[in-house]
């Protein structure tokens, strides 16, 4: 079956490239996939299946079969059969179009580093509004901003995604941002590292280093959403080469985050915060001396962090500008002297 598949998209791009002046050949349908996760320039897809069915069978656990085209050009493009799935509890009951997985099991995707890989988060606009559309683009640049301070993070690709609706009459078609996360197997393969699924592990059996500097990174973006107990919004990693002490962390799922400000996110009832543009520190309480290696460590990041903001070109000036305020006030306040004593010893856990 694989084999098919592979077959059926190579045929579809050498008829589409007829006329074109280069031609195409197998390795660079393999090529398009290959660097998935580490360009920055949008990914160009489309994804046609029935919409109206898969609304309305958000909440099971059925695929939906799609046919996903990347475009790489005007003159290239590579198309794929996947099924799709939507995925998230409260987003399922609440997203007009929900977040989804991208099954790509029998795609006859053969490039190396997607290989063991079965499906791929797409987080994509959960409701209509223009806000939504930001909200997701924003989420993205979090991604983006722990990109900056460790290797160790999920990777990301910003998608300009069109979709053809085959459950309407003219096969509607409608355009939209989103961005694909890289699948955890994929993550562990590029760090030499195995996934650990136990829930009962405590903040003393994680590394210190990376625990510290994921607790203020989580603090400056203004996301209190996660615990190491039962790994919520938090993957667990054991490093094979070299193998430092303790696990480490790796956090997804940013749009409860201050930065984001998602008009639906409510911080966790147990915080004491009325709004996710509170920061709320549940790092580990340590020495002051720790704490102000660990700020000091992420001030070094500040100028590549604001730069990736104002340069992120797909968001209003106005909206690039708003989340730079919100860093910026997280960086002044840092320098006080104060700072671990009133923000971060309260909450410590």
């Amino acid at each position: 079956m694989r084999s098919v598949f592979v077959s059926a998209a190579f045929l579809l791009f050498l008829a589409f490239n007829l006329s074109a002046q280069y031609e195409y050949t197998f390795e660079d349908t393999v090529a398009v996939y290959e660097d998935l996760f580490f360009l920055n320039e949008p990914l160009n897809l489309t994804l046609e299946f029935n919409i109206k069915e898969f609304k309305k069978a958000r909440r099971k656990d059925d695929y939906h079969r799609a046919n996903m085209t990347c475009h790489v050009s005007e003159s290239f493009l590579v198309s794929h059969p996947v099924r799709v799935r939507a995925r998230g509890e409260y987003r399922r009951d609440n997203c007009t179009m929900p977040p989804y997985w991208i099954n790509i099991r029998y795609a006859g995707i053969e490039a190396d580093s997607l290989r063991d890989v079965r499906k791929m988060k797409m987080v994509t606009r959960c409701k209509g509004a223009a806000s939504y559309k930001d909200y997701v683009l924003k989420e993205y640049l979090v991604y983006k901003i722990y990109n900056l301070l460790t290797d160790i993070s999920f990777n990301v690709r910003l998608v300009r995604l069109t979709y053809i609706n085959t459950g309407s009459k003219k096969n509607t078609t409608t355009e939209d941002w989103g961005f694909l996360i890289e699948p955890e197997e994929m993550m562990a393969r590029r760090l030499e590292a195995k996934m650990i699924k136990s829930d009962k592990l405590s903040l003393r059996t994680v590394n210190r280093e990376m625990m510290d500097l994921m607790a203020l990174f989580q603090y400056m973006v203004g996301h209190g959403d996660y615990s190491v107990t039962g790994r919520h919004n938090l993957k667990i990693l054991a490093l094979k080469n070299p193998p430092p002490a303790g696990f480490i962390t790796v956090p997804y799922d940013f749009d409860y985050c201050g930065l984001v400000d998602a008009q639906y996110a409510i911080p966790g009832e147990t915080l004491g915060i009325t709004t996710v543009t509170e920061r709320y520190y549940l790092g580990a309480c340590r020495e002051k001396a720790i704490h102000m290696e660990t700020i000091q460590q992420l001030a070094q990041y500040r100028d590549e962090i604001e730069d990736l903001i104002m340069g992120f070109e797909y968001l209003d000036e106005k909206v690039r500008l708003g989340m730079l305020t919100y860093i910026s006030s997280y960086f002044k306040a840092s320098e006080k002297n104060r700072f671990v004593e009133a923000f971060l010893d309260p909450t410590c856990r």
